[in-house]
């Protein structure tokens, strides 16, 4: 690859944009939808923030979805503060990954959703 193929990706992967959807914070005790997810019906919605905020009640930290517009997916990830040492990592990761496969079906058509939504291709 020369300099600059490699200018162009690191571009390209700079211009990448994660858009938080969903964030459950067990320090602040704080759940955040995006407001252009209300209009997922209300047991989806009831059900989102159940599971967040279960997971992170459990495992301690900040769980969230994001919406990487380049990929057109969803990212997990959690992760917490400096100063908190009661939280497990691998517990909130292996938590997290089943949550992504049990609700795999709601996460993509969630994905579906914010690819048009969120891009402005609606």
């Amino acid at each position: 690859m020369n300099n600059n193929e490699e200018q162009f990706n690191s571009e390209l992967e700079s211009s990448a944009v994660l858009i938080p959807i969903i964030v459950s914070n067990s320090y602040s005790k704080k759940y955040y939808l995006d407001e252009r997810l209300n209009v997922l019906p209300r047991e989806v919605k009831d059900t989102l923030k159940i599971i967040f905020v279960k997971l992170t009640e459990e495992v301690g930290g900040v769980a969230e979805v994001s919406f990487d517009n380049t990929e057109y997916d969803l990212v997990f990830k959690t992760y917490k503060n400096d100063d908190d040492f009661n939280y497990d990592e691998i517990n909130a990761n292996y938590k997290l990954s089943k949550i992504e496969r049990e609700y795999a079906e709601i996460f993509s058509q969630i994905a579906e959703f914010c690819k048009f939504k969120l891009n402005g291709l609606v």
